[in-house]
């Protein structure tokens, strides 16, 4: 016996009255009439399987689009850095406007910040006060009741504007300024200073060097300026040379990045839109023409040249990127880096080059040319497929909402026929039970 067929009370029991099994019936009834519920749910599965690939898809060809913007912005491929014959008599640290070049640095003073000391263990006077001017700027802390050198020394540091830091060495009060070199040169004055017997310890001494026999100076050991986009840190005193020249493998790190991305949209549509005849499987946007098509143009593009550049830097594969088979990128490191020592500013308009013609590209760089391509592909290709599939699940949703709600009153249908069935077999039965029993009296 099992359950099946509604009731008033919440309970239902299916057969009693004609021995069949309806609430198996009902439900095998109900699953062929859902038929149309799982085909639509089906489809939806293969459309959201779809739209997934095609969103994975778009952000590789903004990654792509980000990438080719980024290898002709106005600061790439020009990474600079500096080489130091004697770093422990000068180093440096470069921006992309450093001018290349050998310098010659002859490194005459360090800076020093002044430095003041009391003997040891001076006489702390109450009430008289220690005043401290640095550049200018004068400040006055007084000597409270119960000062000890540690505590005065914390109000001296606590006192906004000081120019001078306070610490105690050696049962010894001193004084170091803040501000490096002469300008930093402490003045002390008050009715304490006397009684503290500070007295300088290092004096103040600014920076100074000869560049290519330019003397120059800085209130630092670092100082900047001296040569464009270069800072220069001292460490001692002596001579040695700084080289800047172009960061080779930071360019092609950039350059590498760019090839990357490229590959990474390459690679991924070939992946999905290839048959594979051995295992006889397709992928997911197996003959997507809408795909096949932009990546065909991505090769056109990364295999053009541009004009108006040399014979010998018009093209990527002229400065070490070639295609495969396949069309992905390659990039050669040897040529890429004999080509940046050759011609850094023709390498830069491979990717960059800017015709100034809205309506050609024949002179535009390939990094130009394949970003354009990328963000129009994405904004208009394939937002619109996106739209269109987000429009269309949402229909499938609303469809199979309005079936659910028709599967509902369905089998409710159906299970008041067979309960009206059960009704009437029973009432039947029991006549039939009635006549038996007056049919035995006669």
């Amino acid at each position: 016996m099992s359950t099946g067929i509604g009731s008033a009370s919440g309970i239902s029991f299916s057969g009693l009255g004609s021995g069949i099994d309806t609430a198996s019936i009902v439900d095998a009834l109900m699953q062929f009439e859902r038929q149309p519920i799982t085909r639509i749910q089906q489809e939806k599965a293969k459309v959201q399987s779809k739209n997934s690939v095609v969103t994975e898809m778009d952000s590789l060809v903004k990654k792509l689009r980000d990438a080719a913007r980024d290898i002709y912005s106005p600061t790439a491929l020009q990474g600079k850095k500096a080489t130091a014959a004697d770093e422990n008599i000068a180093s440096a640290s470069v921006t992309d406007a450093a001018a290349p070049g050998t310098y010659n640095i002859k490194v005459t003073s360090l800076a020093a910040s002044h430095t003041m000391a009391t003997a040891a263990g001076p006489t702390l006077t109450d009430g008289a006060s220690l005043e401290v001017t640095v550049g200018g700027e004068m400040k006055s802390v007084a000597i409270e009741t119960g000062d000890t050198l540690e505590s005065f020394a914390e109000r001296l540091n606590s006192t906004e504007g000081m120019g001078a830091s306070a610490s105690v060495i050696n049962n010894r009060l001193v004084l170091i300024s803040k501000t490096g070199g002469t300008a930093g040169e402490i003045t002390l004055g008050g009715t304490a200073a006397a009684g503290l017997g500070l007295a300088t310890t290092q004096p103040a001494a600014d920076a100074a060097a000869e560049v290519n026999g330019v003397e120059v100076t800085g209130d630092s050991n670092v100082i900047e300026g001296a040569i464009n986009g270069v800072s220069l840190s001292l460490s001692n005193l002596g001579s040695t040379t700084i080289t800047v020249a172009a960061d080779t493998d930071a360019i092609q790190g950039q350059a590498q990045k760019f090839v990357d991305a490229y590959n990474a949209f390459i690679s991924n549509v070939n992946n999905a839109t290839r048959y594979d005849a051995a295992t006889k499987t397709a992928g997911t946007l197996q003959g997507d023409s809408m795909f096949t098509s932009f990546a065909g143009s991505l090769r056109n593009a990364a295999g053009t040249t541009v004009g108006g550049l040399p014979e010998e830097f018009n093209s990527l594969a002229q400065i070490g990127i070639t295609s495969s088979r396949t069309g992905e990128l390659t990039l050669d490191p040897s040529k890429f880096k004999e080509a940046l020592a050759k011609d850094p500013d023709a390498l830069r308009k491979v990717f960059g080059a800017d015709d100034g013609d809205a309506n050609s590209v024949a002179g535009d760089g390939i990094g130009r040319r394949i970003a354009a391509l990328a963000d129009d592909f994405s904004s208009n290709a394939i937002s619109s497929r996106l739209q269109g599939v987000n429009s269309n699940v949402q229909r499938m949703d609303e469809r199979i909402a309005r079936l659910e709600d028709a599967m509902v009153i369905r089998e409710k249908r159906l299970r008041a026929q067979f309960s009206a069935m059960e009704t009437a077999v029973s009432q039947l039965r029991a006549q039939g039970q009635n006549l038996s029993s007056y049919a035995a009296t006669l």
